[in-house]
């Protein structure tokens, strides 16, 4: 039996990334990130509307999406520990700018989107940031013999809570196939 459950906030497992962009004030900037969402070549990305992010992003129109491996939690924590400040020497994180946009590649980070802004809607203290991916990188090691990417290899972390307790969840090994899964499916419906 369900029953009504109150909470301030509900994170029901969204990817952490560490979100790169171009800062007037201290050249190249980071922070952390887990709201997203993706759809062909559009991403839309929510971030606190009096955070550094939410006002440098708008101004340059560019910005990168760095995805950390599960190995790379400790860059993410830094990249979102402090705000309105300088990270990327701080925390002697190694980046190169990308070159599609004027935004830092992570090195920590085995899967880069290069993204150009549509528009920003700030809403109830929050900045919706749509844009348009225009480049994407990735680690070779994470690719198949095709070319294409190796889903058993990708272990991005997630983060997931509510108002009470919030933490990072990783993927387990099981991948399954969405053809694989379905035929499942029908096999146990017939």
């Amino acid at each position: 039996m369900k029953q009504s459950f109150q909470t301030s906030k509900l994170y029901y497992g969204f990817p952490v990334f560490i979100l790169g962009y171009k800062d007037e004030n201290f050249g190249y900037n980071v922070t952390t990130c887990s709201s997203s969402y993706s759809l062909g070549d559009q991403i839309v990305i929510g971030i606190v509307a009096n955070e550094n992010a939410a006002e440098q992003i708008p101004k340059f129109g560019e910005f990168t999406v760095n995805i950390p491996h599960k190995d790379g939690m400790v860059q993410a924590e830094r990249a979102g520990f402090v705000t309105h400040r300088e990270k990327l020497a701080r925390f002697h994180f190694e980046y190169s700018l990308s070159e599609k946009v004027d935004a830092p590649v992570l090195d920590c980070c085995p899967l880069i989107l290069e993204c150009k802004v549509n528009r920003v809607v700030e809403d109830d203290g929050i900045c919706h940031i749509f844009a348009t991916i225009v480049g994407r990188l990735i680690e070779q090691d994470l690719l198949d013999d095709k070319g294409n990417l190796d889903n058993q290899k990708l272990s991005p972390i997630y983060f997931m809570g509510d108002g009470h307790e919030r933490v990072y969840r990783y993927l387990n090994e099981q991948v399954d196939p969405i053809g694989s899964f379905m035929k499942k499916v029908r096999k146990k419906d017939e």
